[in-house]
């Protein structure tokens, strides 16, 4: 029963430490030794782009968005206070980041809303904003938190959104966590190696017989013969000595007559 359960602790290490250790790699390769983590969306459209503060002010590090437009095309980009954002885009058709996906590193969207969005550059609410051609590059600073980012294209469509979170310390956790992974996938190939070497090392030992000593012609038994073990090793113990003496001759009956006292002629002879 201890095998048994050995041998699942060992198989469940192995298998939590394989799946750790190549998260950790994979985080550690992805988000390189600046602990830079960037995610991105193409939302090929001229709707504005509206990032909450679910979405920016997650993290505490600085968040860098870069929104890039079609060819020939120019960008607004603009931060405010969330309620001013929602107010200005009102209910004109707009995309909406919702979150962001790990494993693809992507920005998760959707489309709402109906009708076209007034001139956003014309609001005064907005606490910082850049209006240019080509890409735009807008830092959000946690201090600042809570904000909403406003992004459209002008004169195209807005090809790509990216937005950038760097932390030194996700490095770290990331290597860590590969080091434990690690760990533990070496602690469960461990124990299933050694129950498969004890099971297949398990030897029956036979009781070893005696081979008794033998005498010699006489009957008689030599001291310093040794006794071997009976496998066809050299034979290491001696025997105390032992004197084996031949049985003794009966007496044979005394067949001489001797005289009768109650025979007064064998008395007289």
């Amino acid at each position: 029963m201890a095998t048994i359960v050995k041998r699942v602790v060992g198989a469940l290490l192995a298998l939590v430490g394989l799946a750790i250790t190549a998260a950790g790699v994979w985080f550690a390769t992805q988000l390189g030794t600046s602990g830079t983590a960037e995610f991105a969306m193409h939302p090929a459209t001229t709707d504005p782009v509206v990032v909450g503060p679910e979405v920016l002010n997650r993290v505490d590090a600085d968040v860098v968005v870069t929104a890039t437009p079609t060819e020939g095309g120019s960008v607004f980009m603009a931060l405010a206070n969330p309620s001013d954002a929602t107010a200005v885009v009102g209910a004109s058709q707009h995309v909406t980041v919702t979150g962001v996906s790990v494993r693809d590193w992507a920005l998760l969207s959707r489309t709402t809303g109906t009708g076209t969005a007034p001139d956003l550059g014309a609001a005064d609410l907005w606490r910082q904003q850049d209006d240019a051609k080509g890409p735009v590059t807008l830092t959000v600073q946690q201090s600042e938190a809570p904000e909403t980012l406003v992004v459209k294209a002008e004169g195209g469509q807005l090809s790509s959104l990216t937005m950038e979170v760097t932390d030194k310390s996700w490095f770290v956790e990331a290597v860590v966590g590969a080091l434990i992974g690690l760990f533990l996938l070496v602690v469960g190939v461990v124990l299933l190696t050694a129950r498969r070497t004890r099971h297949h090392g398990d030897v029956a030992v036979q009781p070893v017989q005696p081979v008794p000593p033998v005498p010699d012609a006489a009957g008689t038994i030599d001291p310093d013969q040794p006794v071997g073990a009976g496998d066809g090793s050299e034979p290491t113990v001696p025997l105390p000595a032992t004197v084996v003496s031949p049985p003794e001759a009966t007496a044979a009956p005394d067949t001489t007559d001797s005289p009768d006292p109650h025979d007064p002629e064998e008395v007289t002879r």
